[in-house]
């Protein structure tokens, strides 16, 4: 009986081990939401360790460690220390860490903003120390206070970093953006700071004016506002100390751009090869400034003529991808193609030997291209 009893026992105990052993498994295996969706529109979506991909929906939780991207949509996100984290399209943000504690001390976050243009508003992390806080792109680290702020990053991990206003015009806070090679305070609002690779300093700092947030997009990154520019300017012509690797060059003084386009694309024919269906919405890299320089110091010539290929002449575009219309002009079996691929395809070709004029009212851009004078064929697009 005694035995009997020392067995039951010992079930008893195994049994509530048991028990308290897959409670705490259930505790883990379920992970509490830090935060919700409360705006999405377009395509976008979030990557998490337990599924392969969630469609970003108004009322997805947020989790840890879970990526939010966007491919042509946007995203608000509001964590539950009421920060807040704004995507444009094609952005990309790794959320490694984020706790709230009433208690600001113990509060912490860790984010990580890959790629493209995000927004981030501090709400109660305003009052965590800077330490509990760590906002990083592939080239820097942002410390922040208080604070709102944008940064914008291409694919090699160049970061354009810009310190808002509050509601009231005033400064929202100090950003601190550093790596390696040395630090920027930010303190007035729409200050900022590019940051080109690890081991080059952040550009000293400057107040960008005639901006708003709702302008500040991807290709602020591409095609910095003039005092962001005139910054990098002054850091490449500051000393030859600095190592800025691939963007380490002064193209006014490049010799090859004396030279005629032609030189350089065998008699200036731009050809399917040229082609690029990304273009019209993903940032360029180095390689394609390059080419837009080359490009640009050929046009010059030829300004008031309009822009040739072989014995065709363009007007309101450029052989290739033109960023204003977003159209990728080629030349094929001696005719010319036009091809724009943004919500919606307009794909275009005219045989060689037509005077041709395009006339082109959608959203984002309303403009004409003709090709040698726009005589003979006529081609009216309008999207509603």
């Amino acid at each position: 009986m005694l035995r009997l009893i020392m067995l039951l026992s010992r079930l008893t105990r195994k049994i509530t081990l048991a028990t308290v052993n897959t409670v705490l498994l259930m505790g883990v295996a379920i992970a509490s939401p830090i935060g919700d969706i409360v705006e999405s529109t377009g395509v976008g979506s979030l990557l998490r360790e337990s599924t392969d991909k969630v469609e970003a929906t108004v009322g997805e939780e947020i989790q840890l460690n879970d990526t939010a991207q966007t491919a042509k949509g946007r995203m608000l996100i509001k964590f539950l220390d009421e920060a807040e984290l704004s995507l444009i399209e094609h952005s990309k943000v790794y959320i490694d860490k984020v706790y709230y504690d009433p208690d600001p001390s113990k509060s912490k976050m860790v984010m990580k903003m890959a790629l493209g243009t995000a927004r981030f508003a501090s709400g109660r992390l305003g009052m965590v120390p800077k330490q509990n806080i760590d906002i990083s792109t592939p080239t820097a680290t942002i410390a922040v206070r208080g604070t709102d702020f944008t940064s914008t990053v291409d694919e090699l991990g160049r970061s354009l970093v810009i310190l808002l206003p509050d509601e009231y015009g005033n400064p929202s806070g100090e950003i601190v953006v550093s790596n390696q090679a040395g630090s920027v305070t930010l303190t007035q609002a729409y200050a900022a700071t590019m940051v080109s690779s690890v081991a080059t300093p952040p550009t000293q700092r400057v107040v960008i004016d005639n901006i708003t947030p709702a302008i500040i997009d991807n290709m602020f990154i591409v095609q910095p506002p003039p005092e962001v520019e005139q910054a990098i300017d002054d850091q490449l012509a500051d000393d030859g100390n600095v190592d800025m690797g691939a963007l380490d060059a002064d193209f006014l003084e490049f010799e090859e751009l004396e030279k005629d386009i032609d030189d350089y694309n065998g008699g200036g024919e731009t050809t399917r090869l040229d082609y690029d269906a990304l273009g019209s919405d993903l940032l360029v890299d180095v390689l394609d400034v390059i080419e837009e320089l080359v490009r640009t110091m050929a046009e010059l010539e030829d300004v008031q003529e309009g822009s040739g290929s072989g014995d065709i002449i363009l007007k309101g575009a450029t052989w290739g991808y033109n960023k204003d219309s977003q159209y990728n002009v080629f030349r094929e079996d001696g005719g010319i193609i036009f091809i724009r691929d943004v919500n919606g395809v307009i794909r275009l070709k005219f045989a060689s030997g037509g005077s041709i004029r395009i006339e082109t009212d959608v959203d984002g851009y309303s403009g004409v291209i003709t090709a040698d004078g726009g005589d003979d064929i006529g081609v009216f697009i309008k999207q509603d």
